[in-house]
């Protein structure tokens, strides 16, 4: 279905926009929301007017595309909900907050165990009954929101799915939240440490750029607290923080960088050919 999928990538294209350009949590939250809105009412246009080949098409769009898009819409709701109600007053009570918060898709998560791993075991036995429209069964279970919802556009068992992974998403926000309240380690020692050091970026910003994104779709950085691929967004803010420089719009830049007529990679190759000549003049010298 290469219409969903192109909406899906423009989605992914908004949401890293606003990201990068929003005022804070709350303003990304609600912006992010709306192009999710608009985004799944494309779909479920879309499937107003299509006839799924099979039932094997059919569910495939309810366990791995309307699902892509609902928890998005689902996470940035209950993301908007939890930076409204978050307490103003001291790291002990927004602590607490934030606990609550993840006791609750805990519990959730428990009520829905059963799917829930059949989900992730990869299984595929159920599908038919979880993902085929009409297929509503007392004995495997179901969201009585399903009969609030258009019998068109649900299934049993779409919508427990993309809580789960909302939930997910969530559950990395609540803990990178709590990381954040906890003390922090000794700053003024690594600035000290940096401004002993004393480095600086030589070259344009665009260069800069160039090469973040390089070393991210390379992958060589990780986050080790969670031990996951680090994002452009925490490479970037590193180097903002060690080097002190303003990087700016950075994807926007990159999408300059992307459009170039010729030479995309004009700095990857211009250390490319330095690297090399240096390599051939070491060379020289020691024969």
């Amino acid at each position: 279905m290469e219409y969903t999928t192109e909406i899906y990538n423009h989605l992914e294209t908004q949401l890293n926009e606003i990201e990068l350009e929003a005022a804070n949590v709350l303003d990304e939250a609600r912006q992010s929301y709306h192009a999710v809105e608009a985004a799944l009412k494309k779909i479920r246009e879309f499937i107003a007017d299509y006839t799924f080949e099979n039932p094997a098409e059919e569910i495939r769009f309810f366990k791995e595309i309307k699902p892509k898009f609902y928890s998005k819409l689902i996470y940035y709701v209950r993301l908007f909900e939890t930076e409204t109600n978050r307490p103003q007053g001291s790291v002990k009570s927004q602590k607490k907050y934030f606990l609550r918060r993840l006791a609750t898709i805990k519990r959730y998560s428990e009520d829905n165990q059963t799917f829930y791993k059949y989900y992730r075991s990869g299984a595929s036995y159920m599908d038919g009954r979880y993902f085929l429209r009409d297929k509503v069964d007392l004995l495997i279970g179901f969201d009585v929101s399903y009969f609030d919802g258009d019998p068109q556009f649900c299934t049993s068992h779409d919508y427990a799915l993309a809580m789960l992974l909302a939930n997910e998403e969530m559950v990395k926000y609540l803990n990178r939240s709590l990381q954040q309240l906890a003390p922090a380690p000794d700053h003024q020692q690594t600035e000290s440490l940096l401004q002993e050091l004393s480095l600086g970026w030589a070259d344009s910003k665009a260069a800069f750029i160039e090469l973040l994104y390089a070393l991210q779709t390379a992958g060589v950085f990780y986050n080790t607290k969670n031990k996951s691929r680090a994002d452009i967004k925490q490479i970037a803010r590193f180097f903002e923080l060690a080097l002190g420089i303003e990087l700016g719009n950075y994807y926007r830049t990159f999408q300059e960088i992307r459009i170039r007529k010729k030479g995309r990679t004009s700095f990857l190759d211009r250390i490319r050919e330095m690297l090399i000549r240096r390599m051939d003049d070491t060379d020289d010298n020691f024969n």
